[in-house]
């Protein structure tokens, strides 16, 4: 009685290890009605979600991404990155909000792909021989145009932002961890390249103008300080009005010591008329009185006298002060357009370098294939709902 149990036990093993033929046979007719029954399934749905699996675990090259968060804020008091300056640039200014979406458009621009064409051999990048011939570029044989690699390259480089702390983050997918490290770095520094040229447009517009007023304010007081060199030259002097005082104080003593003689010759005439003083007095008043006539010709009188000479020295004299004070003034206005423009200036600060990735982030095997199956299910369906409506119209 045992020995027949096991035998019973052995002949049951063998049929569910497939050695009874009848076995085979049953599996191989369950799967031909699957197939016979649900072949549109089959074709529509289960053959393509095959072929991504069979494409995504033996053929797709895996793809490092490498990511870098940066923001771009204003020109602030404190030196580094900190969380103060960060949220002050994340609730800042209009313009530091305008040149962030503007470094964000560049990276993804033409213009960035053609600069790391040239200095990063961003096409050998994307042509690496374990590439695989779906992820690569080109793409399944198709032009090799620079409109194609860019829209290629708008897949692979990716620039958003966190809406809360207004930080933007750059993802660079290659098939390399240290490619996509190595074009991450040369985006940042392409997009603080970009920023120091707006900030050197933007400070040459705010200084250019008032520099121009103070070069012109400069030229204009040199041009009156060489015509009163030359007017120097011209009257022999050097500073006319300095130059007058002592001969304007030597006329007004002699003035006085006119006024003192007359008056004591006065008296005297009164007290003796015929002294022999009155000669002498009146010889003094005399000598004085032509004098002052001879040194009051030197200071006015002819066109060689001191006062034409003064009067031309003061108005030069004159245009010069009010020239300074031109320039004074164009100078504290350019030194307020230079401070202008300083605060105004804008800088890029990386609050995360680029990484290596250590592991690939892509393909997404399982989103992929999730996605594939419904979406393909979704169409089968759809497709099967037309099919029966339209067969219930042809029998009404």
């Amino acid at each position: 009685m045992h020995i027949m149990n096991v035998d019973v036990y052995q002949e049951d093993r063998n049929q569910y290890q497939g050695n009874d033929p009848s076995f085979l046979t049953r599996v191989g007719n369950w799967f031909r009605n699957l197939i016979q029954n649900h072949l549109p399934f089959m074709i529509f749905v289960v053959l393509p979600t095959g072929l991504v699996f069979l494409y995504l675990t033996l053929i797709a090259t895996p793809q490092y991404i490498s990511e870098a968060h940066f923001v771009v804020r204003g020109r602030s008091g404190q030196s580094g990155i900190s969380l103060s300056n960060i949220l002050q640039s994340s609730g800042g200014s209009g313009a530091t909000s305008e040149n962030t979406y503007v470094v964000q458009d560049y990276m993804q621009s033409r213009d960035a792909a053609e600069l790391l064409v040239k200095q990063n051999s961003l096409l050998d990048v994307y042509r690496r021989p374990e590439a695989d011939f779906v992820a690569r570029y080109p793409m399944f044989g198709l032009p090799q145009d620079f409109e194609h690699f860019y829209k290629y390259y708008k897949r692979h480089v990716l620039v958003e932002q966190d809406s809360e702390t207004n930080i933007s983050i750059l993802t660079v997918r290659t098939f390399r961890a240290d490619d996509s490290q190595k074009i991450a770095r040369a985006l940042l520094d392409a997009g603080e390249n970009l920023v120091n040229d707006i900030n050197r447009r933007q400070r040459d517009n705010l200084i250019h103008a008032t520099l121009l007023e103070v070069q012109a304010s400069e030229a204009k007081l040199r041009d009156i300080n060489q015509k009163l060199a030359e007017y120097r030259n011209v009257i022999a002097l050097i500073d006319p009005m300095r130059q007058s005082v002592p001969m304007i104080s030597f006329v007004t003593t002699l003035q006085n010591m006119l006024t003192t003689t007359n008056m004591q010759l006065g008296q005297l005439r009164k007290s003796a008329p015929n002294s022999p003083l009155i000669a002498a007095y009146q010889r003094q008043a005399d000598i004085l009185t032509e004098q002052i006539k001879k040194s009051g010709g030197e200071i006015t009188g002819s066109n060689d006298s001191l006062v034409p000479k003064i009067t031309g020295y003061e108005d030069l004299m004159v245009q010069r002060e009010i020239q300074q004070r031109i320039l004074v003034s164009n100078v504290t206005s350019l030194e307020a357009a230079k401070q202008q423009a300083n605060q105004q200036m804008v800088y890029v600060d990386e609050v995360a370098q680029p990484n290596a990735a250590d592991w690939p982030e892509y393909p997404r095997n399982l989103l992929v294939l999730i996605i594939t199956f419904f979406s393909t299910l979704g169409l089968y369906i759809m497709g099967r709902l037309l099919v029966a409506g339209a067969q219930e119209r042809n029998i009404r």
